[in-house]
């Protein structure tokens, strides 16, 4: 017999998750429209996603537990598209790590304008601060550990400091996606991802092959 606790908690998070991408819509409407995160309030998020102001204190905290609540979910996505690029072994060309770098900018570009919003809620929220600490640690940690083994393989120039080296391209990269990825569309979209490969073949790569 099916256990109506769990069909019951199922039917909750169901409710939350609606709710929640509501909310999200808002929140992306009124970004595009030129409004900061800080500013909305969420008196007007419930008014315009027509959720009572009780629904939303049902299922978040605030404003920043809505994006908490987003955010931990797409942690998971951008992580398994950057194991592309991690996964690159001796035998990779220039061709590989476009086809890798192509994957991460385009699994990050439809989130670019809540992730602004992430990043204008984490200056003043400690805890969404950390998730997104969390997220920056993590990707760098992937990236050196690559390094590392790059450089004990002979595919990586060995004389690159790997902590600092990931540290450098992980948060070059995460100002690009903000500021530059997120409006850029067709041919241009394509020139990023093109420059943005040169960067990191001719720092990493580039070295060993000549």
């Amino acid at each position: 017999m099916p256990s109506v606790t769990r069909k019951s908690q199922s039917t909750r998070t169901q409710r939350r998750d609606k709710a929640r991408d509501r909310l999200l819509g808002v929140v992306e409407r009124l970004l595009e429209e030129g409004e900061s995160f800080t500013e909305i309030s969420v008196e007007r998020l419930v008014s315009e996603a027509g959720i009572s102001r009780s629904t939303f204190y049902v299922y978040f905290e605030d404003k920043g537990d809505l994006l908490r609540a987003w955010f931990e979910d797409i942690t998971g996505e951008l992580s398994d598209a950057a194991k592309d690029w991690w996964a690159l072994g001796k035998d990779a060309t220039r061709e590989d790590l476009r086809a890798a770098l192509d994957r991460v900018v385009k699994a990050y570009k439809p989130h670019t304008t809540l992730m602004a919003a992430t990043y204008d809620a984490a200056a003043y929220d400690a805890s969404v601060r950390e998730l997104v600490e969390g997220m920056m640690t993590g990707n760098v940690a992937g990236l050196r550990k690559h390094i590392k083994a790059g450089q004990s393989a002979g595919f990586v120039d060995g004389t690159l400091p790997s902590a600092q080296t990931a540290a450098w391209l992980t948060w070059m990269a995460e100002r690009g996606l903000h500021q530059l990825v997120r409006t850029a569309t067709g041919a241009e979209l394509e020139k990023l991802i093109d420059a943005y490969t040169a960067i990191v073949w001719n720092t990493l790569y580039a070295p060993t092959r000549t």
